[in-house]
């Protein structure tokens, strides 16, 4: 993308930063399934129950007695060496199972949608050949690592509306937040070559200047990321160290992106 300069000498650059309009487990979860390699998300539910003590409720005094039920999740994908088999894939038994338990464990009376937990990170390993053409990567196998953060002013209403029906932000209580992709790393020679990265950021307050690949970042989006919730944010990098997503070149909802086509084709390590 070609720079800018404005009145005041600044030099603006516009980074195309992939992310998902979602933190919604079962949205995760369903999309990627065995794919996900890593993942940390929680929730919880608060009851509480709360009365006026009688002697001198005329003051305003009352009691509150409040019962919580929370639930996370810390996982990590394990492989036996002598396997081919994963030893705790997210497959539709293990998924189906979570389902049940946030069901009994997170399930109030007053919530009409289905519990839910809020994903704080995500990493899905990946095989496309239209990855690795844009980048030096000799593999065709990638792991990406996404982040929840707080969904910018201009990709709110986008972001409420990819999940109108969810119950996050009102019933659940989530934060209306993006999952922003930090990291993009060739999974052969991540550990013996380079750090293998051909995208890393790791948002405004760390990194003003993003490293990343605009080809790598568009093909994410169309082949990767599902179409309800994929999203490119188009930043501004500034040299006073301000970053803000471009509010007038953001994509439409239909999430279209520089004419790629859109053909998922995440698989799971095998």
């Amino acid at each position: 993308m070609s720079s800018t300069s404005d009145s005041a000498g600044t030099v603006a650059r516009t980074t195309l930063i992939p992310a998902l309009k979602t933190n919604s487990v079962r949205a995760i979860l369903n999309t990627f399934g065995d794919s996900i390699i890593k993942l940390e998300a929680s929730s919880s539910s608060t009851t509480t129950n709360e009365t006026h003590v009688e002697d001198i409720r005329e003051y305003g005094v009352f009691r509150a007695q409040e019962t919580k039920q929370s639930f996370s999740i810390d996982y990590t994908q394990l492989q036996d060496a002598d396997s081919s088999a994963l030893d705790n894939p997210w497959d539709e038994a293990a998924i189906n199972t979570l389902y049940e338990h946030l069901n009994a464990i997170l399930d109030a009376e007053s919530q009409s949608v289905k519990p839910d937990l809020a994903v704080q990170s995500v990493t899905i390993r990946v095989s496309d050949e239209a990855l690795k053409e844009v980048t030096p990567a000799r593999t065709t196998e990638f792991d990406l690592h996404v982040e929840a953060a707080q969904a910018e002013e201009a990709l709110r209403d986008q972001t409420r509306r990819a999940n109108a029906g969810r119950g996050l932000y009102t019933e659940l209580g989530f934060n209306v937040t993006n999952l922003n992709l930090h990291s993009v790393i060739e999974t052969e020679t991540k550990f013996y070559e380079s750090d293998g990265k051909y995208f890393s950021w790791h948002g405004p307050a760390n990194d003003t200047q993003p490293n990343g690949n605009d080809q790598l970042a568009v093909r994410i989006n169309d082949r990767i990321l599902p179409d309800q919730y994929g999203v490119l944010k188009p930043y501004h990098v500034i040299d006073d160290e301000v970053i803000d997503v471009a509010d007038e070149a953001l994509e439409a909802d239909d999430g279209d992106s520089e004419g790629e086509e859109a053909s998922a084709n995440t698989e799971a390590e095998s």
